[in-house]
């Protein structure tokens, strides 16, 4: 298992932490998806009783399922199947902001902790967990693997919907399924439209939607902008009314993160001159987009010459130098809580904001291209070979002993047809 919120860590090493708290992120707060709020519906027994195994393995004494406060029908949902069990599992309900989803901001809206700068929520004896990794955590309990991800299709598609799919399902037949394109140019985000990136492969365990969106849509032509430009544009556009700190989560909850700073350096091409405290403010950075996509009035995005700078300092081996453990949120810190419904219309994608139905049979699909490597860590390696037979949630791939990873198993059953040096394609078999 690996985490299904779309970072893909690994699970079982959260499950043998020790924690104070567990959280299941159910914020869900990237426009147009319809995951997770259905799983909490559909699956709310599966969730608490998750919640339970977690709270147990980890000896937390306080399980929390953190969810938008719009979200009525898994609210009712939930709180009935906390009373028939008797749970101690609680909830938490939430604005509907972005991104209320991110782990540090989550942490402190439930708990009151500061996750440090640099850090992860287990610095503060929390560990955080998606709604759909807490669900798989009960059926892992039970001996089931995963081999389908739920996940929602939305844009330029003819039937919104969100469905179980098979892992390693190809893109093109997941669209399909969908009704197809609406646009004859068109460009696919694996993830929301907010953080996601373009695709044309396969489904994996991190996929959490598929958005389609025409080729000239503004957020197309934003991530696809080449980093010279953002930094040509940093130089000449950017009058440094530092908006994109202002609305940065990471500053308002008390890190020592500042975009402005970052574009005025970058800007003044003095990028090999940054003082080392800035520099180093580039490891806070969550990628959320807020900086670029809704802060900037000019949109010279900010995030996206941060990650330009992230990677080149990642190659020089730069290390991370802005760890602190005490330091106050900002006092305007909800005040600057972001609509969702506001980000969605500044990126013009509120016009696809329609209900995107939990289809109650898992999609079939004919072919399957299993990614070996889905998750943080190290690849996993074969244990098929091509010709081979397999059944539903056979274990066909595993991490080298003592590495972090995650097994894979098929998610059809037929004949592997071709091993790749990334991935295990395998044909069903025929009705």
């Amino acid at each position: 298992m690996v985490g299904a919120g779309g970072a893909g860590f690994p699970s079982h090493v959260k499950a043998a932490a020790k924690a104070k708290w567990v959280i299941a992120n159910g914020a869900e707060c990237e426009p147009l998806l319809r995951v997770d709020q259905q799983l909490m519906i559909v699956h709310a027994a599966e969730l608490v009783e998750g919640m339970e195994l977690l709270a147990e393995s980890v000896g937390a004494g306080k399980a929390v399922i953190g969810l938008k406060k719009k979200y009525q029908g898994a609210i009712d949902t939930l709180k009935t199947e906390i009373a028939r069990r008797g749970s101690r599992v609680e909830l938490a309900l939430l604005g509907g902001y972005y991104p209320a989803g991110d782990e540090h901001v989550l942490v402190y809206d439930v708990t009151g902790l500061q996750v440090p700068e640099g850090g992860i929520p287990m610095d503060v004896s929390v560990v955080v967990n998606n709604v759909g990794t807490v669900i798989n955590i009960a059926r892992a309990n039970r001996g089931i693997p995963v081999t389908h991800r739920v996940l929602t299709v939305a844009g330029e598609v003819k039937r919104p919907v969100t469905f179980s799919v098979p892992v390693g399902a190809l893109v093109e037949d997941v669209i399909a399924a969908a009704g197809g394109p609406t646009v004859a140019e068109y460009e696919i985000l694996d993830g929301g439209p907010i953080m996601g990136g373009f695709t044309t492969g396969q489904v994996s365990k991190k996929t959490t939607g598929l958005i389609v969106l025409p080729s000239d849509h503004k957020q197309v032509l934003y991530k696809k902008r080449p980093i010279e430009h953002d930094i040509k544009r940093a130089a000449w556009a950017c009058d440094q009314c530092r908006t994109c700190t202002d609305y940065c989560p990471r500053y308002l909850n008390g890190h020592r993160m500042e975009p402005h700073i970052i574009m005025r350096l970058v800007g003044q091409q003095r990028a090999d001159a940054i003082p080392p405290e800035h520099l180093a403010e580039a490891y806070l950075c969550c990628q959320c987009g807020v900086c670029g996509m809704y802060a900037c009035p000019t949109t010279i995005s900010p995030d996206r010459v941060i990650a330009g700078l992230l990677k080149t300092m990642k190659e020089k081996q730069v290390p991370p130098t802005l760890l602190r453990k005490e330091f106050p949120v900002h006092p305007v810190r909800d005040g600057r809580k972001i609509p969702v419904s506001r980000f969605a219309a500044r990126i013009d994608v509120l016009r696809y904001d329609h209900d995107a139905p939990l289809r109650k049979e898992p999609l079939e699909v004919s072919r399957v291209k299993i990614p070996l490597q889905q998750h943080v860590g190290v690849p996993c390696r074969p244990l098929v070979k091509s010709g081979d037979r397999v059944a539903v949630g056979e274990m066909i791939g595993d991490v080298p002993e003592g590495a972090l990873g995650a097994p894979i198993h098929a998610s059809i059953a037929g004949k592997v047809e071709q091993i790749f040096e990334d991935s295990i394609f395998i044909r069903a078999d025929p009705k």
